[in-house]
Formats: structure tokens, sequence, C-alpha cells
């Protein structure tokens, strides 16, 4: 059974990946899916950067509490995953594409927009 807790995690998970899509297609990025599952690894947005061929997987964090950014929660073992789903992301596409790992940190507080951080390379071999 989920807690009322894991329900509210998940809502605000959610909004900052919706947030964080929004905010990078403003900048020019193409969404391509969401929530990519390759293997047991996942992605929570991949894009296509701005100059028409760089796949972008896209790492978001989100918190609620303004006392912490929550880009400090992608940790080794996430890191780890997300350069496994990079790597297979860009064996998969012909011709091969280049590949990179962001990560966008949202700080979502009540009557405010989201407070959006976009880190560039955020992980890389």
């Amino acid at each position: 059974m989920t807690t009322a807790r894991e329900l509210e995690r998940q809502a605000v998970a959610r909004a900052g990946e919706l947030a964080a899509a929004e905010h990078l297609e403003r900048l020019g990025f193409e969404r391509l899916a969401m929530n990519v599952r390759v293997g047991s690894d996942e992605a929570d947005v991949v894009m296509r950067a701005p100059d028409g061929r760089t796949l972008v997987v896209v790492e978001v964090k989100a918190r609620t509490d303004p006392r912490a950014w929550p880009e400090d929660r992608i940790d080794y073992k996430k890191r780890r995953s997300l350069l496994r789903l990079a790597a297979r992301l860009g064996e998969r596409t012909r011709p091969p594409t280049p590949v990179r790992i962001d990560a966008v940190s949202v700080l979502l507080l009540p009557d405010a927009p989201p407070a959006i951080r976009h880190f560039t390379n955020a992980v890389s071999p």
C-alpha cells in the first residue's frame, strides 16, 4: 500500500519533471520522452539539444524544502545508472548520436514559480 508521504513525493517528482521539461523547451530543447527505462536504468526526461543532434538525458531533482538544493541528491549509484542508460541510448541511434547527461534542479515553493537550475554535462564518465 502506498503511503501519503510516498504519494506526495511522487507528486513533487512529477511536478519537477514537468517544470524542468518545459523550462528546457523554452531554451530550445525538444522533448522526446519522459520516464524512459532501459533495463533497470531510468531517465526522467530525454530531449534533443538545440543543436538538433545531441541527445540529452536529463536527471531531475525536485524539492519543496528551501534549505537545500535538490541537485545534491545525485549520488554515485544514480550517476552510474545514468551513464549506462546514456551509453545504451547512444548505441541505439543510427547514425551514432552524441549523448550527454544534464541535471535540472527544481525548487517548488508554495505561491512562487519553480526555481530552476540547469547543469549541462552534469555527469560524465
